[in-house]
């Protein structure tokens, strides 16, 4: 496991940077402050390469209210860390078979009818429950949709309260503490310091250290994927 301050140290070493040994991330300035600002950019890069990254998927849980049908992430809690979401990218509406990722049931009752419910795109939502008398009926939500602003909707509005859990992907961590640990799985850490050394070795036109970056950096990163991404499986007959 690395820290912020121990990769930024990491990278200042095998890079050979000029100047004293990184104590802290803190108000440093000059070519210490580059490596600081370079290892943050690179941690955001790496997050930022695919939009499924499993170390970023997390679970919600929120509450309906009787009669509101739609429900900002902000408003929702993860139920993970306990909070609620602060760091937000997308709601997960699908699970990796391609099937419904959100479930429901009557808070009062428990979770013994739990059930998913069935994802419209935002168009056929807003036809079917969005116009006219029909954006006033309550009853027990069957559907949910995404909206333009990114906030769950459900349909028709709830007439009851109910439980409605389901996983997000969650926006990039920012390093900014001495610290500060990068959320993926401990073992490719060091390729943070790669990816970095690759940005300082192309900004200093440093060729050897570069060629060993690349390789080291796209030797961890194969194996990054391979335990962080989904598996992508094979579909059934089409007949």
């Amino acid at each position: 496991m690395s820290t912020y301050l121990q990769l930024c140290s990491k990278t200042r070493q095998n890079m050979r940077v000029s100047g004293a040994t990184i104590s802290t991330v803190a108000a440093q300035t000059g070519e210490l402050k580059r490596v600081i600002d370079w290892v943050a950019d690179a941690w955001s890069d790496i997050q930022l390469r695919y939009i499924d990254w499993r170390w970023m998927r997390s679970r919600f849980t929120v509450n309906t209210v009787a009669s509101t049908d739609t429900y900002a992430y902000g408003s929702v809690t993860d139920s993970r860390l306990n909070a609620l979401i602060d760091r937000f990218s997308r709601w997960i509406i699908l699970d990796d078979r391609g099937f419904s990722n959100i479930t429901m049931f009557l808070t009062s009752s428990g979770v013994a009818g739990e059930r998913y419910l069935i994802y419209l795109p935002w168009s056929d939502f807003r036809y079917i429950y969005k116009r006219g008398m029909q954006s006033t009926i309550t009853g027990v939500p069957a559907h949910f949709t995404i909206d333009p602003d990114n906030n769950l909707v459900l349909g028709p509005n709830p007439n009851d309260i109910y439980t409605v859990r389901g996983e997000y992907q969650m926006s990039p961590q920012v390093l900014s503490l001495d610290a500060d640990v990068p959320e993926m799985p401990a073992q490719f850490h060091d390729l943070i310091m790669y990816r970095t050394m690759e940005k300082i070795s192309t900004d200093l036109v440093a060729p050897e250290k570069l060629e060993r970056a690349v390789k080291e950096g796209n030797r961890i990163m194969r194996a990054l994927e391979q335990n962080q991404r989904p598996i992508i499986g094979i579909g059934g007959p089409l007949a």
